[in-house]
């Protein structure tokens, strides 16, 4: 496998990557090499159990749908599991759902919350057929991956089994080596970027990580955050979409990782816990009920561009019909007026199929609630005179 510099230019003479962090001189970084250059094949369609599991969780149609053209979009999911020993620190949010549908985040260590959210995922990855790679941050007991769907579909539940027993008998120790594990996920996607841009495709990488990236003496600081920034860098103009899942309520790192995501040339969305980024939303589109199934499709690797909007900024009014038919589906909202041209049957068109959804949890205001306030919506973009109650 051929092994890349951050400036992107392939490397023929030397098997090891290098990152040159800023004032200091390279160091190399071995490139773990892939077990194979090719992309992992997977059905085009969700099975109907698939189907059925998750609108028991909540999902809509709509959104199901935007699931399966994701899938197909973007074949391969790649996660980094942080298990470093900051990980054991108890300020973790590990998510639970009662039978009436109520969503609960009870206290626990960092390391209970990736564990839950990585089991979530690695279930969710076995039904939905689609091949997703779990790549520990520091090995252990000769681990260093779980895979699911990566070698056909015939042993999925093996897989799935296999993953939720390992990642159970694993625990936070070590460092932070973040750096090393993305220049290894660079080399890869370089092995494979041409697979994926002839068929105009995306890998997905999923940094779940809760501290700031170390050398290999656990130490953080300029060089060791600017190596990280370097690592990343090796990936911009791949054919990748980069989600960063903090697991810390740290206000220090969460700025790190929100800073590096602006200076990224690349797509790249920064995720808090489920009831941070309600809040986030909360804050600039009052109307939208951000339901688990949202966070969950985000976590993911999900990609639309209004997903990356919802906690950035409200969104337009010309945004709306978009954002709408990606949740509800375009079946059931065939021939929806334009918001800018007809706003009241635009509303009374999506209030009809608003009510029409299963109400679903609202994190911020702690109880079940539809998917969109209709009195918000109109307050927010509708005439100032409005039918709709609060």
């Amino acid at each position: 496998m051929p092994n890349y510099s951050t400036n992107n230019k392939v490397n023929t003479t030397s098997s090891a990557a290098k990152v040159v962090p800023y004032n200091a001189n390279p160091i190399e970084i071995r490139a773990v090499p892939a077990p194979n250059d090719v992309i992992p094949q997977s059905s085009k369609t969700i099975l109907p159990s698939a189907e059925i599991e998750l609108r028991r969780q909540g999902y809509t149609n709509g959104l199901i749908q935007s699931i399966a053209n994701n899938k197909n979009a973007f074949p391969i999911r790649i996660w980094v599991v942080d298990n470093s020993g900051s990980m054991s620190t108890f300020d973790g949010h590990k998510i639970s759902r009662t039978s009436e549908g109520r969503v609960l985040q009870q206290d626990c260590s960092r390391w209970n919350e990736i564990v839950d959210t990585v089991s979530y995922h690695a279930k969710v990855a076995a039904n939905l057929e689609a091949p997703t790679e779990f790549r520990l941050l520091n090995p252990q007991y000769k681990m260093d991956k779980f895979e699911i769907a990566m070698n056909g579909t015939e042993n999925i539940q093996e897989d799935l089994s296999n993953t939720l027993d390992k990642i159970r008998m694993v625990y936070p120790c070590g460092v932070t080596p973040l750096a090393e594990r993305v220049v290894e996920i660079s080399s890869y996607l370089h092995t494979v970027k041409d697979q994926l841009i002839a068929k105009g495709q995306k890998a997905v990488v999923v940094l779940a990580t809760d501290g700031l990236p170390s050398d290999g003496n656990g130490k953080s600081n300029y060089n060791t955050r600017n190596q990280f920034k370097q690592a990343l860098r090796s990936m911009e103009g791949l054919p990748v979409w980069l989600v960063i899942r903090l697991c810390t309520d740290s206000d220090d790192i969460i700025d790190f990782y929100n800073n590096i995501d602006a200076q990224l040339e690349m797509s790249c969305d920064v995720l808090d816990d489920f009831n941070a980024e309600a809040l986030e939303v909360y804050e600039h589109n009052k109307w939208l009920n951000y339901a688990l199934p949202l966070h969950r499709m985000r976590e993911m690797g999900f990609y639309h561009k209004l997903f990356d909007l919802i906690d950035e900024r409200p969104l337009t009014k010309d945004e709306l019909k978009d954002f709408f038919l990606l949740i509800f589906g375009a079946d059931k909202l065939d021939g929806l007026p334009d918001p800018q041209l007809d706003w009241e049957r635009f509303i009374e068109r999506v209030g009809v199929v608003n009510n029409q959804e299963l109400c679903q949890w609202n994190p911020v205001l702690k109880r079940m609630m539809p998917w969109i306030n209709m009195g918000m919506l109109q307050w927010k973009y509708g005439p100032s005179t409005g039918c709709f109650c609060f």
